[in-house]
């Protein structure tokens, strides 16, 4: 069963209609290549690697960007104001912005506060405790929790 090959490894030839004729420099160039189909295929890999990171990076940028001009916008007006900023100015909209972050957590938490301690959730999280490294035994409870969740939401 194992012992013999799943395909037949017959060599086949194909004679062409008509004369080629290749150089022997050409030739003697493949014959010493080391170029081989797999590193042929680790070339395109790492090509298409460094494309993805170059393109990411690319991209990584411009959201930071933004994010430093939407920043710079919210916190800073761009008028005559920059003359009177201050640093009481500045702590008032620290202030404010803190105050927006607390009430954004507070309403998350206040949204997500009723599965915190249900049974289900309890059960899941032993689960998954216990069966550290495999989340497919648990695969019970974690339906029964997205059943919960679902019909609570």
């Amino acid at each position: 069963m194992g012992s013999t090959t799943s395909k037949p490894s017959e060599t086949r030839v194909f004679q062409p209609k008509t004369p080629i004729d290749f150089s022997e420099t050409l030739l003697s160039q493949l014959e010493s290549s080391n170029e081989t189909n797999f590193t042929r295929k680790q070339l395109g890999e790492k090509f298409v690697e460094q494309r993805v990171a170059r393109r990411l990076a690319e991209l990584e940028d411009e959201t930071l960007k933004k994010f430093e001009s939407k920043l710079d916008g919210s916190l800073i007006k761009k008028d005559d104001e920059k003359d009177s900023l201050t640093s009481d100015l500045l702590n008032e909209k620290v202030n404010s912005l803190d105050q927006r972050l607390a009430a954004l957590k507070e309403r998350d938490d206040q949204k997500h506060s009723k599965f915190a301690k249900h049974p289900t959730r309890q059960q899941l999280t032993a689960c998954l405790l216990e069966n550290k490294g495999k989340p497919l035994n648990c695969y019970n409870q974690i339906e029964n929790f997205k059943k919960f969740v679902e019909e609570n939401s």
